[in-house]
């Protein structure tokens, strides 16, 4: 009988029940009350930290006044929370439309109730949640720019390879400032004017210069995990100290082929106390940041082959006001990638004990307890879960967008082109529902009314927080407008001059390297990759095809981070159409059978209009970045709140 043993052998049994049996005991008899009543604070602060709902760093960070917190009101919030997740209770979807229509990255901070945004076309802009209102806006940033955001640092990247850091404003003073890599005259002056134009009695979502800083090497991809930003080249990846902007680490020969061959392209990193993870097209590598050795490494073809397919459930709507449809786990065999298909993102857990990554073909593998996998006491086949987003084998391109990881509920967001999914791995959690979990242990549910592929291929961000889900996507004030089939605009800068030559017949322009902008994306939050223009070849053909004439030199590859490749082929241009050397040559590749793309008011303009950079016209919005045309998707936050 439980009320027969000792207290504490009595409380902890307890606190291993599920949420609803403590209910439930309480009822068996007179003395189980009394011990659940007499001890309900202990009761309920040991079943929050067995379901995860808070973590024993948190606690023990905590002021001993907040350790006054109701613990019986945050279970029982929590568990809401969940039935949201799974469906089984009301969530709601929300537009903030003061971010701007061209969002291209997201960050959020659920605490203080702001998102933070960059643009396609420039500048970083804080919205309140609630009141969709801009707080605070930095007009200075960089087209395309990719942000980090923790414990109230923002970092993004210029053009020139620096990391700007700005710091909430209400946390320091001037003179807390590190003397190395201090704030630039441009960065003081951005923040000057960002007061006045933005100004405020609390204070509430403005920040300061913190720190420029100057990346020894050019750098491709960077995450921020407080209070270290890894920023990382195809072999180098450095680590700073951002509270006192110090180098701290740097790790080398990234590239070092092993037994299964080399890294391949850089796609994503990220980086906890103890490792650090550079995801890239061949392999996921794993280093110890102590020493900076190779701990361990993943490919595609030592994943287990058993995967499980991710199937509609029909007749399964639990809450008709949910926006969480739980899906169908089917397992299935699986035999190893032979596509080109490669790892897409990689993220390591709050709590640093999973990983999870996702492939371009749309495999998310979920590795609980990865370091067990380099010390010899599991297998990866033992330990991993496998879930296949693209049953189908017909998909040529790449399936999966991006990928984001809950920040301490251990549940993770995957986008694809066919769909939002929310997928949970916890079997504890489970029993907050009183349910047996369905092998493997996770459950999946696809967001509803967010299924029209054309939009769901745009989504450059989704992110995470404990109640919500946000991502960009197409406004819904454009989506009722006049529409028109689809044109993609690509423009070319002047070649050189050729040799005297004989009048070209027809000009052929290839791409070495079709990308569309989701598809090179980060899957991930991830993580302001230096983006190149693909390569372009002008090969001429004259009549006597002489193949000195075939040589043309390329357009130039910016080295800073910059927009994502262009998409689309030339056709065959006619000869009417070749300008003069300093024009800019602008390739119409019609496609009819694409979704409708809308525009307003633009339809009848026969000339392409650019104003401050922004070309408009009836076929789309198309950015001029050094005389290239650069297709930009309206866009604006959309979250999900359970």
């Amino acid at each position: 009988m439980l009320h027969l043993l000792p207290t504490e052998i009595a409380l902890q049994i307890a606190s291993h029940l599920p949420l609803q049996s403590l209910y439930q005991v309480s009822l068996v008899s007179r003395e189980w009350r009394s011990l659940i009543a007499d001890n309900l604070r202990t009761v309920y602060r040991n079943a929050a930290i067995l379901h995860h709902f808070v973590l024993h760093a948190d606690l023990q960070a905590e002021s001993p006044c907040r350790e006054q917190r109701d613990w019986t009101q945050l279970c029982r919030r929590q568990l809401e929370i969940e039935r949201g997740w799974r469906g089984k209770a009301p969530s709601t979807a929300k537009e903030l439309t003061a971010t701007g229509k061209f969002v291209h990255r997201i960050k959020v901070d659920q605490n203080e109730g702001f998102v933070i945004t960059t643009c396609y076309t420039g500048g970083l802009y804080v919205t309140d949640i609630n009141t969709d209102r801009v707080l605070w806006a930095e007009t200075h940033v960089a087209d395309y720019a990719h942000c980090e955001y923790d414990h109230g640092y923002i970092i993004f990247n210029r053009h020139d390879n620096g990391k700007e850091v700005w710091r909430l404003a209400r946390d320091f003073q001037d003179s807390d400032i590190p003397e190395d890599f201090k704030p630039d005259v441009s960065m003081i002056t951005a923040s000057e004017e960002a007061v006045r134009r933005n100004p405020s009695s609390t204070g509430l979502g403005h920040f300061r210069p913190w720190a420029l800083l100057q990346m020894p090497e050019l750098t491709r991809a960077f995450r921020f995990s407080y209070p270290t930003l890894l920023s990382a080249n195809a072999n180098e990846a450095y680590l700073w100290d951002v509270p006192t902007s110090r180098l701290v680490e740097t790790i080398s020969n990234l590239q070092a082929p092993n037994e299964d061959g080399g890294l391949g392209r850089l796609n994503y990193v990220d980086v906890n106390d103890k490792y650090v993870f550079i995801c890239g097209s061949v392999q996921l590598r794993i280093f110890a940041r102590e020493g900076g050795a190779l701990v361990y490494h993943l490919t595609k073809k030592s994943l287990p082959h058993m995967h499980w397919d991710i199937l509609p459930e029909s007749n399964n709507v639990t809450c008709p006001s949910s926006l969480f449809q739980s899906q169908r786990l089917h397992e299935a065999f699986h035999v190893p990638e032979s596509s080109p298909s490669n790892f897409k993102a990689a993220h390591v857990s709050s709590s640093g004990k999973d990983l999870v990554a996702l492939t371009g073909s749309g495999a998310f593998v979920w590795i609980p307890g990865f370091e067990r996998l380099f010390h010899r006491e599991a297998s990866l086949s033992d330990i991993a879960v496998v879930l296949n987003f693209s049953p189908s084998s017909d998909h040529i391109q790449d399936t999966s967008l991006y990928l984001a990881l809950g920040e301490s509920n251990e549940k993770a967001a995957v986008a694809t082109r066919m769909g939002i999914y929310i997928i949970s791995l916890d079997s504890d959690i489970n029993k907050l529902t009183a349910e047996a979990p369905p092998r493997p242990g996770v459950s999946v549910y696809r967001v509803t009314k967010y299924d029209h592929s054309r939009h769901l291929s745009f989504i450059t961000c989704l992110q995470m927080t404990n109640t919500g889900v946000f991502f960009n996507w197409y406004p819904s004030s454009e989506q009722n407008r006049f529409s028109q089939p689809t044109r993609h605009l690509l423009a070319l800068p002047p070649p050189q001059p050729p040799a005297p030559a004989p009048a070209p017949a027809f000009v052929h322009v290839f791409v070495d390297q079709a990308v569309t902008p989701a598809q090179d994306a980060e899957a991930h939050d991830g993580e302001g990759q230096d983006v190149h223009m693909p390569e372009l070849h002008l090969v001429e053909s004259s009549d006597d095809d002489d193949p000195a004439e075939d040589d043309a030199s390329d357009p130039p590859s910016p080295t800073i981070v910059g927009p994502p490749p262009l998409v689309d082929m030339l056709e065959d241009e006619d000869e009417e159409e070749e300008e003069e050397e300093e024009e800019v040559h602008i390739g119409f590749v019609a496609n009819e059978e694409a979704e409708d793309f809308e525009m307003e008011d633009m339809e009848d303009m026969e000339e392409p209009v650019v104003i401050d950079n922004i070309q408009f016209n009836g076929d789309g919005f198309m950015q001029v970045m050094n005389d290239w045309f650069l297709p930009i998707n309206p866009s604006m936050v959309h979250c999900i709140h359970v």
